[in-house]
């Protein structure tokens, strides 16, 4: 929708072009005049006037041209925006378009007259062209997604002079935001970015618009600042030059657009050129350019007049150099035109034009790229570059103690990141600290502080964390880690992400990528991640419609230096290349140094707020109440955690009547550095509790995801205190030591039964007993519940430095120092194994107990259901199993985790890493008929070993462990497809699917468990038809041989054989003994005494898939007996 020209209002914001319906406008353009200009006047462009007779010289065409434009000899009171009040007749043509036209002449005399004439002839031959208001007339075309305004002020002139007791600039910009702030409110839009395009000291109008604009706390006034997405300034005045002061040049602006004379003090005082506002408005315009960080361009007038004028050349030299801000990032360019015709264009092939035109389509499209909606392949794009990952709730508190982590604020360093100033505009803010002094409290702190600030703006804000090693573990995995920690790459990857949305260059680069061939086409490998943030993305000039962007980056305390460094540099590069707010948390590495980044340490600045925290919680009440607070600050050195920690222990001790004396030793006692504060901490514990500390911190420390306070409660339960005995005697295999099947009551009686709690909040108190205080609940953030079950909640530690306590080396032997048959040989990475021995112990137990008997089942027919019901139903069929699966995992503690990290307790042993016990897995499920490894994987969801492997290959906290560095996955593929062949061999067909849950499966006879040098010694007697043996404390059953269906009567086998002579003789009866799987050997009837067992005979193969099978049986047979005899030598020989 266009308006008409005649409707346009000489004064206020009218608007000129909105989109039709149902397009929703981009932005809003808002053109604004210079002082004595006009809202249609100043931007129109009068069409071709047809040109009298040639004369015979210039200066003849020259005086005729000054007559033709010489004014009457009167001029009435005249506003100089209202076209009514001109003169009839009178023609608008500058007198700087007159000197344009003038030189040019002037230039065009040394042609030959003939060449001149023929172009004089031309030029009165062209029919006249209509007048050009650009704004209407061409920018719709330009921009049909923008809204167009214009806003108008006046001024009074009489006699070529202006009149006194006038609003100055100043005022008209308080009136423009005001009148943009309502018309923006009244159209519901007060939030849609803004363009100004200003020309001439209408420049000083919006300058002082966005200041006056700042002053605001919020409201639509606030709104107008914080929708600024850019500024187009045309011929503004913006500086001093060597010459000349900033008020020359607005002075000589002002009298090109007012016409009057330049010195005129009522000008000076109307334009602003004798207030010291203007250079107010200068410095507060590139300070508030550096902090919101919208787009700016300049545009220049480049046509300077002959030496013939020097007055009308210095002026126009002083009018070009100040409209020039000085910054690179302006990217100023020239229109071939004096100053009063710079925002006048002819038509859509002006190169004036052209070149401003596509400044704002450049701007529209880019807030056009703020809204874009990801299609379906940019999806998929973002999906492979998201590895899905556990997150957590924040460890530390979510609000920093009242008071604190002011001093930040208020230092110059932070002043010049935060405002982009001087030469800190493009460094990142690098805060450097020991663990636990409150680096990541005061990250979480500025980033809250931000929010409030810059948050109404539409800036983004960006928050990641890191942890890694070394650079080489993203090429290299070999290390195990928490699903819940992020590797090397993750930060890349996060970072990626979340920028993916937000810039139009990296989506296109990364769907460029993606449609290479990988080997994964559902994912990017963590090599490429880092290689392509490292090599391509930061490498190049980064923009983004986006004004501010915050980037926020927690490398965790444990990182080595190596990483830190890199990550680091690969950071600095990218706050140079792009107009990114990058802040960094680090350990304090004394050795890194970084030139591109602002160095802050802070445990030696945040002393005052140690003091201030314990001054204020130190329930001390005698008359020497300070010394013991100063002690605390000073042996703190910065720790705050420290601090807090020992503020507790005094407290307790104070509430139980601890006399002054007391406290004072305590304090002399305590160790000053973290570590030693914990491990004086657990000293306290007597030896039992040690142990149940030590099974405690084992699940905590080392379990593949934080464990909900459910789970953990029945893991502990079925974790052997004394494990260190159970290392001694069996060695790694105690893992594989599962045992009877037991059942929930019995675990209580036998395992760990001083652990009386039957409730979350018992087993809570009782956990924060042995833990001292190092364990905490936080929420599943993935998962948001408001007031969620205390059950449900996840335990972890109060902070990473408990992690890193335990993993370095002083944790685990400090609560083991008291075991009986702990060798003092033993390392941190040997108690770690033991400690994942007894976890997977721990699964395996679980997964054999007597209550899950039911869970597993047949899943023979599935074939047969695809065949019958068809695939919709079947579908269906294979949906429900998959909802009752998930029923099943959801409704026993424990179970999920069990099932889904099996593996990782499997391979974060060394020993098991590289030298996977085939043999001893193989055995160990595939006893009782498989009963584990097929209970597994029908919980699972597949028996396909191949599906298995890359299930916990996609993203889990096993994808390092399968990496080909170890060859174990290649290993346990090869055992999986022997139990996966034994399975179907037992008559159980092999399924891509699931098995479902409602068939029960027949339960094994128990057996009482025996030792593994009883169950060696029976090896002949399991050859000769027993048909199970004890192996490892489980039973184990042998296949049954495939044999022909033959019915049969109870009590009796009939089984058709061959005689020598290949004759069939009709089945013998001979009686079944009750409850064996394989058929015992014939007995004889005569004298009651039974025969040496015979071999049986081959029964009639019937096909050839029959004969195949067999032969898969007996080899199977075989291979199993085969490791009997070696674990037999071995045994011996030990």
């Amino acid at each position: 929708m266009k308006a008409k020209e005649d409707s346009i209002r000489s004064v206020g914001l009218t608007l000129l072009y909105e989109p039709e319906e149902p397009t929703d406008p981009v932005v809003d353009i808002v053109l604004v005049h210079g002082i004595g200009g006009h809202p249609i006047r100043s931007w129109k462009c009068p069409g071709h006037v047809p040109l009298p007779a040639t004369p015979n010289s210039t200066i003849h065409f020259t005086t005729l041209r000054k007559k033709l434009r010489k004014n009457p000899p009167t001029a009435p009171l005249r506003r100089s925006n209202s076209e009514p009040l001109l003169v009839s007749g009178y023609h608008s043509t500058s007198k700087a378009r007159s000197l344009m036209r003038k030189n040019s002449l002037k230039s065009s005399s040394r042609l030959k007259l003939p060449d001149f004439l023929d172009s004089a002839e031309k030029e009165q031959a062209l029919p006249p062209r209509p007048d050009v208001y650009w704004p209407l007339d061409l920018l719709p075309a330009t921009c049909p997604t923008a809204r167009v305004f214009t806003w108008g002020y006046h001024t009074l002139v009489v006699d070529k002079k202006p009149l006194r007791l006038q609003n100055d600039i100043f005022a008209h910009a308080g009136e423009l935001l005001q009148e943009l702030a309502a018309a923006r409110t009244a159209l519901g839009a007060s939030a849609r970015p803004i363009v100004f395009v200003a020309h001439s000291t209408g420049g000083i109008v919006v300058k002082e618009a966005l200041r006056l604009s700042e002053m605001e706390r919020d409201g639509p006034l606030k709104e107008v600042l914080l929708s600024t997405s850019a500024v187009v300034f045309l011929g503004s005045p913006h500086r001093a030059t060597e010459h000349s002061t900033l008020a020359d040049a607005i002075k000589s602006m002002a009298a090109v657009t007012f016409r009057v004379d330049s010195h005129d003090l009522v000008l000076q005082h109307l334009s602003g050129a004798s207030s010291l506002d203007a250079e107010l408005g200068r410095q507060s315009f590139v300070r508030i350019w550096n902090d919101y960080n919208f787009r700016v361009k300049t545009f220049q007038e480049s046509i300077i007049p002959s030496y013939r004028f020097l007055d009308l050349r210095a002026e126009a030299t002083i009018r070009r150099l100040a409209s020039f801000i000085g910054d690179p990032r302006e990217s100023a360019e020239t229109i071939s035109a004096l100053h009063g015709d710079l925002c006048k264009f002819g038509s859509s092939d002006d190169p004036g034009y052209r070149a401003l035109a596509s400044t704002i389509a450049r701007f529209v499209s880019s807030e056009e790229d703020r809204r874009h909606v990801l299609n379906s392949k940019e999806t998929q794009c973002l999906a492979a570059l998201v590895r899905p990952h556990f997150t957590l709730s924040e460890t530390h508190p979510a609000t920093s103690y009242p008071g604190t982590c002011l001093w930040l604020y208020d230092l110059h360093e932070f002043q010049s990141w935060h405002h982009r100033s001087d030469s800190n505009k493009n460094k990142i803010l690098w805060i450097k600290g020991d663990s636990g002094c409150g680096k990541t409290i005061l990250l979480r702190s500025l980033r809250r502080r931000l929010e409030r600030q810059w948050g109404p703006a539409g800036s983004t804000f960006i928050w990641t964390t890191a942890e890694g090693y070394d650079t080489n573990s993203t090429f290299f995995p070999g290390t195990s880690r928490q699903q819940h920690e992020v590797n090397p790459a993750n930060v890349y990857r996060s970072l990626l992400a979340q920028l993916f949305m937000q810039d139009p260059n990296l989506r296109r680069a990364l769907l460029t990528l993606y449609n290479q061939p990988r080997n994964d086409p559902n994912t990017f490998d963590d090599a490429l991640v880092a290689s392509f943030f490292a090599d391509d993305y930061i490498d190049q000039r980064i923009q983004t419609p986006v004004r501010r962007t915050f980037i926020f980056v927690d490398i965790a305390d444990d990182a080595s230096p190596a990483y830190v460094e890199e990550l680091v540099c690969r950071l600095s590069q990218l706050a140079r290349n792009s107009d990114f707010s990058i802040c960094v948390t680090s350990a304090y590495y004394p050795q890194l140094e970084e030139e591109s980044a602002i160095n802050i340490i802070m445990h030696l600045r945040n002393t005052d707020d140690i003091l201030r925290y314990v001054n204020l919680n130190l329930v001390a009440e005698w008359e020497e109440r300070n010394s013991i607070v100063m002690t605390i600050g000073q042996k703190a050195a910065g720790v705050f955690l420290w601090a807090e920690i020992v503020v507790n222990i005094m407290n307790a001790a104070i509430t139980e009547g601890a006399s002054h004396d007391l406290i004072e030793y305590t304090l002399e006692e305590v160790p000053g550095d973290l570590h030693g504060l914990y491990e004086w901490m657990l000293a306290t514990l007597n030896e039992k509790e040690k142990a149940e500390s030590m099974t405690l911190f084992q699940w905590v420390i080392l379990a593949a995801e934080p464990m909900r306070l459910n789970d953990l409660f029945i893991a502990i339960r079925l974790t052997e205190s004394n494990l260190f005995t159970s290392y001694e005697q069996f060695g790694p295999f105690m893992a594989l030591h599962v045992g009877m099947p037991l059942s929930m009551r019995e675990i209580r009686q036998l395992r760990n039964s001083e652990i009386t709690s039957d409730t979350p909040y018992q087993f809570h108190r009782w956990l924060r007993a042995r833990s001292i205080g190092l364990l905490e609940l936080k929420s599943d953030i993935s998962q948001p519940v408001i007031n969620e079950p205390l059950g449900l909640q996840r335990v972890q530690p109060i902070h990473s430095s408990v992690r890193t306590f335990f993993l370095s080396g002083r944790g685990f032997p400090c609560l083991a120092e008291d075991f009986p048959g702990v060798s003092p040989t033993l390392t941190t990475a040997d108690y770690i194994d033991v400690s994942h021995y007894s976890l997977l112990r721990a699964c395996l137990t679980y997964l054999n107990m007597r209550d899950f008997e039911h869970l597993t089942g047949n899943s023979s027919r599935r074939n047969s259901i695809h065949e019958k019901l068809g695939p919709v139903s079947a579908h269906r069929q294979q949906q429900n199993v998959f909802d009752q699966r998930n029923l099943i995992m959801s409704s026993y503690p424990f179970l999920q985790y069990a099932v889904d990290n099996l593996l990782f307790h499997l391979l974060s042993p060394r020993f098991f890493r590289y030298f996977l016990p085939q043999h001893e897995i193989l055995l160990a499920l595939s006893a009782n008929r498989a009963r584990l490894w097929r209970r597994w994987t029908s919980l699972l969801g597949t028996a396909d070993p191949r599906i298995i492997i890359s299930k916990h290959d996609g993203g889990s906290a096993t994808c390092g462990l399968l990496s080909p560095v170890f060859g174990a996955r290649f290993r346990l593929e090869r055992v999986f497809r022997k139990l996966e062949r034994m399975v179907a061999l037992m008559g159980r067909h092999k399924e891509n699917g699931v098995m479902s849950p409602v068939t029960p499966i027949a339960p094994a006879t128990p057996r009482t468990p025996g030792t593994l040098e009883k169950a060696l010694a029976e090896e002949r007697v399991f050859w000769e038809g027993r048909g199970e043996i004890v192996v490892g404390g489980g039973e184990f059953r042998l296949p049954p041989v495939v044999k022909l269906p033959v019915p049969r009567k109870k009590g009796v086998n009939k089984s058709p054989v061959k005689t020598d002579k290949g004759q069939v003789k009709s089945p013998v009866k001979a009686p079944v003994k009750k409850g064996s799987m394989i058929p015992p050997e014939r007995f004889s009837k005569r004298r009651g005494k039974s025969k040496e067992p015979k071999e049986p005979k081959e029964p009639r193969e019937r096909s050839r898939q029959q004969l195949q099978e067999r032969r898969i049986t007996e080899k199977c047979r075989e291979g199993v007996k085969e490791s009997i005899r070696q674990s037999i030598k071995s045994t011996q020989s030990s």
